[in-house]
């Protein structure tokens, strides 16, 4: 998933749009907090998923207790470290949360293609 879903070609055209859903101005979910959460899941820690984002970890857990205060669930569960180290693992909350923000997201990127495709010439293409 990308913050911005694009749709171009090879004369440099593309139409870009952006999904998110926030409550009292506070966003619960975008495409980058989709990505945090996807990356959360299959690297099994908060620590594996901002390595793998490249963010620092202080930000993953920011952007993580914002959502969760914003979504009003928690969405992360965390067991502490040891040898192991840590691991954490999406809720069920979470999991719901981000199929369901999939299923908003996609077919609105389709439908700014589609209508792009129709009005491209309009756009000097």
């Amino acid at each position: 998933m990308s913050d911005e879903r694009a749709s171009g070609t090879r004369d440099g055209l593309r139409v870009r749009s952006k999904v998110w859903v926030e409550r009292d101005g506070t966003v619960i979910i975008s495409e980058y907090r989709a990505r945090l959460l996807a990356a959360i899941a299959r690297t099994g820690s908060v620590a594996g998923a901002a390595e793998a984002l490249g963010l620092p970890y202080r930000t993953a857990w920011k952007k993580l207790r914002e959502m969760e205060a914003a979504a009003g669930v928690g969405l992360v569960e965390s067991d502490s470290g040891g040898a192991a180290g840590g691991a954490s693992r999406l809720t069920a909350a979470a999991h719901e949360l981000l199929a369901a923000f999939e299923r908003v997201s996609e077919p609105v990127a389709g439908e700014v293609a589609a209508r792009f495709r129709e009005e491209r010439a309009h756009f000097g293409a």
